[in-house]
């Protein structure tokens, strides 16, 4: 189906206008969105939409440097590889009691994920021997410093792999953006002051300093160079021209669990009763299901089986979105001691026994720690390593959660005693060229649950095989509601630009939890004839 419904290459043809080719008012870079004038509108009249004359398989994109953003299918996927293996030891102990350990191992290969088989190259030199990633990392750093275009010194990696001193001038012809002196950008900047120029600091430290994008943006600048250099009939060295995102189903994902589980049974007359404790730890490079619900770029919580930088697989592994660290469960079935060959009330009358005898009481208890937060604080409106997904900001400094259930306001996970919110806020470095930011590494809080049951069984006189039971279930007793989802907007999770060296506050709204785990008290009454 999703090669099917989604794929622009399957068999199935449909048109996508590229991203940043529209906005909302006329600039130099971009026009004018066309007006929704309502459903029946012509669209082949739109602009940039080209009608096909015919279709042949298989399909194929043109190479106009477009900048598409669209799904695939890997055409070498094939089945996953699972191995599994664990180790028992059991032992029948007093009283009818039985205790189990286990240890239990898995390894998944070949898994299905997704990645963007059009990512961005990470180019190396092979004269200075410099790749990308390590270039691009020392214009970010100076950037957040504020250092002035003019002060930047020349990098090898930018002379050796572009036309030489021609990217300014390649740049002014592509995009001309003026800066507050009305010019373009300056012809005399080397190749690397023209590269960094594109994402200076916003607003500008000095007026030579134009700025195309709002720094740490650098996917956008490397398509902007990539696109001056097409345009110029060069080759372009970072982008794939068909492409600037595909995200693709492929056979290339990573999974680790080990869990040693512990559990006692005991079984008596009238008593059964169950514990099971699991301690774990399931890692991979990626957390999804391959369901319709799960889009292309990740599902409605975070990346889930999407692997942000497929030059860096690696770099995604951490501990899986499903993650329970501790784990207990346990279950106990009463039948109360009253009644007819119980232990109180076993002489009762046949009157007394139906009301006060057969009753049972049941119950569920479960305790874990929390799941991993599905998603870690990113850049809010920035790409530094993919052109379609936000990596996740570091941490540079260690912090913990404290989630509060505020009477006045909205819960946050960062808004309990002990925690100073700008200050994490602040703590979190945008992510360099390369990086995707540590994943799952925040924890929500955990998850608790008691269910109680109490039911009556009568036998019905004139036939033993009939039975009438009435049940009275509680799920929650304490009505705990423990937060859940925290909002993963730009707003909600996102960090802004250089938040610590420009003293920012987070939003209202960063860190609310959106979500209780579980679901609040609820009773049900019931009948049940059986015969």
């Amino acid at each position: 189906m999703d090669w099917d419904l989604n794929n622009t290459l399957g068999f199935t043809s449909n048109f996508t206008t590229p991203a940043n080719t529209f906005d909302t008012a006329p600039s130099a870079s971009h026009d004018l969105a066309p007006l929704f004038t309502g459903f029946s509108q012509d669209v082949h009249s739109l602009p940039l939409v080209t009608v096909p004359a015919g279709l042949q398989f298989p399909l194929s994109q043109p190479s106009d440097q477009g900048g598409r953003i669209e799904v695939g299918v890997d055409s070498s996927i094939h089945a996953p590889t699972e191995y599994v293996w664990n180790l028992t030891y059991e032992r029948q102990m007093r009283l009818g009691t039985t205790l189990s350990v286990s240890y239990v191992g898995r390894m998944g290969r070949s898994l299905l994920a997704r990645r963007d088989v059009a990512a961005f190259n990470d180019i190396r030199d092979p004269k200075s021997g410099m790749d990308w990633y390590t270039a691009g990392t020392m214009l970010e750093k100076q950037r957040q410093k504020g250092v002035d275009t003019s002060q930047i010194a020349s990098i090898p990696f930018f002379d050796n792999l572009f036309p030489v001193g021609q990217l300014a001038t390649l740049l002014n012809n592509d995009i001309g953006l003026p800066d507050a002196a009305g010019n373009m950008f300056n012809p005399t900047w080397t190749n690397t002051q023209a590269f960094y120029a594109l994402q200076s600091r916003t607003p500008a430290p000095s007026g030579s300093d134009p700025s195309q994008f709002a720094g740490n943006d650098w996917t956008d600048a490397q398509f902007a160079v990539d696109s001056a250099l097409f345009d110029a009939g060069n080759p372009t060295r970072f982008t794939q021209p068909q492409y600037g995102a595909l995200s693709a189903w492929s056979t290339v994902g990573n999974s680790n669990y080990n869990g040693l589980t512990v559990s006692v049974r005991q079984r008596l007359s009238s008593l059964t009763m169950d514990f099971n404790y699991t301690f774990s730890h399931s890692l991979d490079d990626a957390s999804g299901l391959q369901s319709e619900t799960q889009s292309a770029y990740g599902n409605n919580n975070g990346n889930g089986a999407f692997i942000v930088n497929p030059l860096c697989q690696r770099c995604n592994y951490a501990s899986s979105d499903f993650d329970i660290r501790h784990l207990i469960n346990a279950d106990a079935v009463w039948q109360l001691p009253f009644g007819k060959g119980r232990t109180f009330m076993s002489s009762a009358s046949r009157l007394a026994d139906a009301v006060f005898g057969g009753w049972q009481l049941s119950s569920i208890y479960r305790w874990n720690t929390g799941l991993p937060m599905p998603v870690s604080p990113f850049d809010d409106a920035r790409w530094a390593t993919n052109w379609n997904v936000q990596a996740a900001v570091t941490p540079a400094a260690p912090f913990h959660t404290c989630p509060n259930r505020s009477s006045d306001g909205v819960p946050k996970l960062f808004g309990g005693s002990g925690c100073d919110i700008k200050a994490i806020y602040q703590s979190f470095r945008n992510a360099y060229p390369g990086e995707t930011g540590p994943r799952n590494y925040i924890r929500l809080p955990g998850y608790l649950n008691v269910d109680i049951g109490l039911a009556k069984t009568w036998t019905m006189p004139w036939s033993e095989k009939h039975q009438l039971q009435l049940r009275w279930d509680v799920f929650n007793v304490a009505n705990l509601q423990r937060f859940g989802l925290v909002d993963n907007s730009r707003t909600g999770i996102g960090v802004s630009r250089d938040p610590a060296l420009r003293g920012l506050n987070p939003p209202d709204n960063w860190s609310n939890f959106t979500q209780i785990q579980g679901q609040p008290r609820v009773m049900q009454v019931g009948a049940r004839y059986s015969f």
